[in-house]
């Protein structure tokens, strides 16, 4: 009878174990666009261009990927997470699309070494940045370009990008996203290109 006891003891505090296991995170990290380059227009060279600061809401600033499942109400993925901070990675993919669509021009990240001699800063603040309740990946954006020393305004955007994700997984949300962060800076290096030509 003890011997039975101990049996479906075990038993139970094995199911007790795997019942308890949680699943493995997924990783993910926004890329730089491989097309970014493609779509690049005869742009001037020989400029310098600062990217940052980017500033992100406080909401994003998590591991977890954030979707909205209402209105006012966000849902953390707990197992789905960002590889580092997204600040950081939203300024290196910008920073790096603006590299492919301003051939010839030095890109430098903030914050740089007064050495670099920057010629425009473009300053960043996200408004948003996460998948909707209508499924669509969203980007709301206030920024601006500055001249070098970073005193005077040269432009100023408010965007609003939006992405359809293949799918309804967290993968197919993050590849939307770069899409989004894709048409961000072509809008950005545009604007650069023709601040070149009205000099």
């Amino acid at each position: 009878m003890i011997r039975r006891l101990q049996i479906i003891s075990a038993f139970c505090f094995l199911l007790l174990l795997s019942g308890c296991s949680s699943p493995e995170p997924h990783y993910y990290v926004l890329a730089d666009s491989a097309t970014a380059a493609q779509r690049n227009e005869s742009a001037p060279t020989d400029s310098s261009v600062g990217v940052g600061p980017v500033e992100i809401p406080e909401y994003l600033d998590r591991p977890q990927i954030v979707t909205r499942s209402g209105q006012n109400e966000l849902q953390l993925a707990e197992f789905d997470r960002w590889a580092g901070p997204l600040k950081d990675n939203v300024t290196q993919v910008l920073a790096e699309n603006l590299r492919a669509q301003l051939p010839g021009n030095r890109v430098a990240v903030y914050p740089w070494k007064r050495a670099a001699g920057i010629d425009y800063q473009v300053t960043v603040k996200i408004l948003r940045f996460d998948r909707s309740v209508d499924g669509d990946s969203v980007l709301n954006v206030h920024w601006a370009i500055l001249s070098g020393d970073g005193v005077k305004e040269l432009a100023a955007h408010d965007a609003h990008y939006t992405e359809r994700p293949a799918g309804s997984g967290n993968r197919d949300t993050v590849a939307a996203m770069n899409r989004t962060l894709e048409y961000f800076s072509s809008d950005v290096s545009h604007a650069i290109n023709m601040l070149r030509k009205e000099k």
